[in-house]
């Protein structure tokens, strides 16, 4: 079980908390948004085995490690301008060339999914060199 937070509009949020009051008794909220997410991703289509849903799920967590000391690093002349790797919450690795980098990590701690970005003001992209993941 995973426990997240998500922003709402509050208007909408109140409307969404009324409607399931009136279905089905204070609460369910948390019911009906599984549900919402359940029928999302069935109506979507996705269709990943296991081992590709923890890759993904991997990446993202380190995603999140990256944004939150987004900052600390921009700050960091050793770190500014320069792609950083983020493997098992920490920074791995880092270089001035995303290609270098990804060799280098994957040599010291395999193929396995690491998260790539460029540290950078005004850059958001996002760079993933991690193993191939075959959606059909």
């Amino acid at each position: 079980m995973v426990k997240t937070t998500i922003e709402v509009d509050e208007d909408l949020w109140r409307r969404f908390s009324l409607l399931v009051l009136r279905e089905r008794g204070d609460r369910k909220k948390n019911e009906v948004i599984v549900e919402i997410l359940r029928d999302y991703v069935e109506q979507k289509g996705l269709f990943v085995d296991d081992q590709q849903l923890e890759s993904i799920l991997r990446i993202e967590e380190e995603r999140e490690v990256f944004l939150k000391i987004w900052d600390k690093l921009i700050h960091d002349p050793f770190y500014n301008g320069k792609y950083v790797a983020v493997f098992r919450g920490s920074v791995v690795g880092c270089d001035e060339e995303k290609g270098r980098l990804a060799e280098t990590v994957y040599k010291k701690y395999g193929y396995v999914p690491i998260y790539i970005d460029k540290v950078a003001p005004g850059e958001r992209s996002v760079e993933v060199p991690s193993p191939e993941l075959a959606v059909p």
